[in-house]
């Protein structure tokens, strides 16, 4: 009989606690103040990366912090590109379950037309991957903004940023780490000003570029892999400059065989071409900065 009524007072000691803990946290909900965590966060990422962020008013549930949209705007180092919303991410949610079990957070979102998640371990503050998968490029706002061209495609990438503590506490000005991905079905359409020699670029069409590079001070272009329009690889380096980076300096080889059907469309610039080619295979450096690219010169057959 005492053993029953000590498990009646138990349970009924439960529900009040859970009842309690309810209430708490509806009340925490109804006055979480969303839209000050945000704009914290937001000045904080803006001050350690130098991109301006806009992040909207948080909202809280029971398995997750929340956001409808997250933009990143084009930062000042980048001169003479318009001041446009480089990124919109909808839809961003952080879970809470791998947050407690594990102690990393998994954060996801909706970015035009495709998705991105990011994980990073909060423990020991190492970790920290970010994945794209199917974004339509032709969507995002830079994109959409270049003159004269059209530029459409399917984005998957995956990036492993190793020196992330050290980005935070600003001891190292760039990202260190890998970044692999996938560019389908890609199309670059010339309209207006696309003419060389006075002569119409032709359109270019890419079923796959496969591209991984090694990211650092000294990013290493470890491969591009072509295909479509034209079949080859790009391989070298591009040496970031932190004060100016259009200044950044590009050491690149290309080797790009034409396909038969472009051959005929680009057969104008043949005696252009033929200064850079192997047989069939133009072979190129490209040396310069971001901004002012020297002539390209012929590589060894």
């Amino acid at each position: 009989m005492r053993q029953m009524r000590l498990l009646k007072r138990l349970l009924l000691f439960i529900i009040g606690l859970l009842l309690v803990i309810v209430l708490a946290f509806w009340g925490f909900k109804e006055n979480f103040p969303g839209k000050s965590i945000a704009n914290a966060i937001q000045l904080r990422l803006t001050t350690q990366t130098g991109i301006p962020v806009e992040i909207e008013a948080l909202e809280l549930s029971w398995l997750k912090v929340s956001t409808p949209e997250i933009a990143l705007r084009t930062p000042r180092w980048l001169a003479a590109t318009p001041d446009v919303r480089l990124l919109i991410i909808k839809n961003v949610e952080a879970l809470f379950v791998p947050l407690i079990t594990s102690g990393k957070a998994k954060i996801l979102g909706q970015l035009h037309g495709g998705t991105i998640e990011v994980y990073t371990d909060l423990r020991s503050r190492k970790m920290f991957d970010i994945t794209l998968t199917g974004v339509k490029i032709e969507q995002v706002p830079l994109i959409a903004a270049l003159p004269y061209a059209f530029v459409s495609g399917r984005l998957s990438l995956s990036s492993q940023i190793e020196n992330i503590n050290a980005l935070q506490s600003q001891q190292a000005q760039f990202p260190e780490g890998n970044l692999q991905g996938r560019l389908i079905d890609a199309e670059i359409r010339i309209s207006g000003g696309g003419y060389l020699l006075g002569i119409q670029l032709p359109d270019l069409d890419f079923s796959e570029v496969l591209f991984d590079l090694q990211l650092g001070p000294l990013i290493a272009v470890r491969k591009i892999q072509i295909k479509g329009s034209f079949d080859g690889m790009i391989e070298g380096t591009i040496r970031l400059n932190e004060k100016r980076p259009r200044m950044s300096l590009i050491d690149l080889n290309i080797e790009l065989t034409p396909s038969p059907a472009l051959k005929d469309e680009i057969s104008n610039f043949g005696t252009l071409l033929r200064s850079f080619q192997c047989g069939e295979t133009i072979k190129v450096n490209l040396k310069g900065t971001l901004n002012r690219i020297n002539f390209p010169t012929r590589n060894k057959c």
